[in-house]
């Protein structure tokens, strides 16, 4: 019964490992559904800090059949960022280090203001994209917003891994990350909202709801964060200033 299940392929959601190889060096290895896999790399990467724009990746290559992912940057990376290559599981965070010299940043400034109702109107957009969750549900959706509407939008049983690719999308349009929105299905844990803060997005929003040290976090640094976005009354947690409600 379990094996006719398997190879049915019926509702279930696609999980495989892929290895991202940095200048000959596993980085680290994506528990993920295998597509979008160039943007889920660079934006990683990206998120991780070990690139600052495409102009810092030299190449970047897709093997498929044995999936993995090969880059080379035109600038060495230091050893340190290599860690141990660990594996990404599908449910984990990102493994984001809080240190000092992050906190200590400068706050993001940005003149991006959205009203409510327009920010609910992209959640929708967002929600009626989602394929893969239509089809058969359990898997997390992430949108790239300039405020007018969805940039790109990606899916990934991980929610992490679809922030990643929407922060890859935008990399590979030139956007400017300080006038955007990330939407997204998942949890808005504290290492959702340090990635975006790591890439300068200043309004976060999930039809989920933040941690406690998230809220802190994103008070601190510059980060809107509005939670239950699908209820009829979303709420707002931090940075009210960019959100017009009529």
């Amino acid at each position: 019964m379990v094996e006719k299940i398997l190879n049915s392929k019926i509702n279930v959601c696609e999980e495989a490992p892929v290895d991202l190889i940095v200048n000959g060096r596993k980085l680290v290895t994506f528990m993920c559904t295998p597509e979008s896999l160039k943007i889920l790399s660079i934006g990683y990467m990206y998120a991780k800090g070990l690139i600052n724009s495409m102009d810092d990746v030299k190449d970047i290559g897709i093997l498929e059949d044995i999936r993995k992912v090969v880059v080379t940057t035109k600038q060495m990376l230091d050893t340190e960022q290599f860690g141990l290559g660990g594996v990404l599981t599908s449910g984990c965070g990102s493994g984001t280090v809080i240190s000092d010299t992050f906190l200590k940043r400068k706050p993001i400034e940005t003149q991006l203001k959205i009203q409510l109702n327009k920010l609910k109107e992209l959640a929708i957009k967002m929600f009626q994209g989602a394929e893969k969750y239509k089809e058969m549900g359990g898997i997390h959706c992430a949108a790239l917003s300039d405020g007018e509407d969805l940039i790109t939008l990606k899916e990934d049983i991980g929610r992490h891994n679809a922030v990643d690719k929407i922060v890859g999308a935008g990399l590979l349009f030139n956007v400017n990350f300080t006038e955007t929105i990330v939407l997204t299905t998942g949890r808005l844990s504290s290492d959702m909202v340090l990635k975006a803060i790591a890439c300068n997005v200043p309004i976060v929003t999930s039809r989920s709801i933040p941690t406690s040290l998230a809220i802190e976090l994103a008070e601190a640094l510059g980060v809107t964060i509005v939670g239950r976005i699908a209820s009829k009354e979303p709420i707002i947690y931090t940075h009210h200033e960019r959100i017009i409600i009529e």
